[in-house]
């Protein structure tokens, strides 16, 4: 899968897991014809994890080993660009003339990412 989000786009390899966190727009494009898998919505509070007690609080994970996307925006004029955004359970659409995928800067850690090679690892 390639996902491509405002932040740039990430590459999902099978067994990789990819995050995306609420508020971003994304697309997702399928470069190898249909893919199949696993899609989670959380609802109500964010996802947090539990105390990791005496494996740390890294959970024997690296900050290496998440990857956040590769820095690509998109500076086009789209006129009749429908933007499908969920919010309280309902689907709204707006219309707007260029690309959301516009963004060519971010700050922090609030971004999409993926971890890989987690599954079958």
């Amino acid at each position: 899968l390639i996902i491509t989000t405002e932040c740039g786009r990430l590459k999902v390899s099978p067994g990789d897991i990819a995050i995306i966190p609420q508020g971003f727009r994304f697309h997702v494009n399928l470069p190898d014809g249909p893919s199949r898998g696993y899609v989670a919505e959380i609802f109500g509070t964010h996802f947090q994890l539990p105390d990791l007690g005496p494996i740390g609080a890294n959970g024997l994970a690296s900050p290496r080993d998440f990857l956040v996307p590769t820095a690509w925006f998109e500076d086009k004029s789209y006129p009749g660009y429908t933007i499908v955004q969920k919010f309280g359970g309902e689907l709204f659409t707006a219309v707007q003339d260029f690309s959301p995928f516009n963004v060519v800067a971010w700050h922090g850690n609030y971004v999409p990412y993926k971890v890989g090679g987690v599954i079958d690892s």
